[in-house]
């Protein structure tokens, strides 16, 4: 397993943030995961709009994860509508 940190930012007219992103945590379990730290950011305003958004809620996840579930992370995520971007960077493993 790799370890990997995630950037995910959500729609900010969500009601329970945390709910989305345990959901996000539950993804990345089901798929043979472990996840590390998570820090939510809170709302942040956009630099130009995404999907017609101006607003976001940003989260970061650190997680452990075999290199090739990250492909299917990437599509399940796409899947979500809550979900407006996200960033996979895998990390050093020393």
């Amino acid at each position: 397993m790799r370890p990997y940190e995630m950037v995910t930012i959500f729609q900010a007219d969500l009601e329970d943030h945390k709910v989305a992103v345990e959901e996000i945590e539950g993804v990345v379990r089901n798929l043979g995961g472990e996840v590390g730290k998570t820090s939510l950011w809170g709302k942040r305003r956009f630099a130009y709009p995404l999907k017609k958004q101006t607003d976001g809620y940003y989260a970061v996840l650190s997680f452990s994860l075999d290199p090739s579930q990250v492909s299917e992370l990437e599509r399940l995520l796409k899947l979500k509508t809550q979900v407006l971007r996200h960033l996979v960077v895998s990390l050093d493993e020393a």
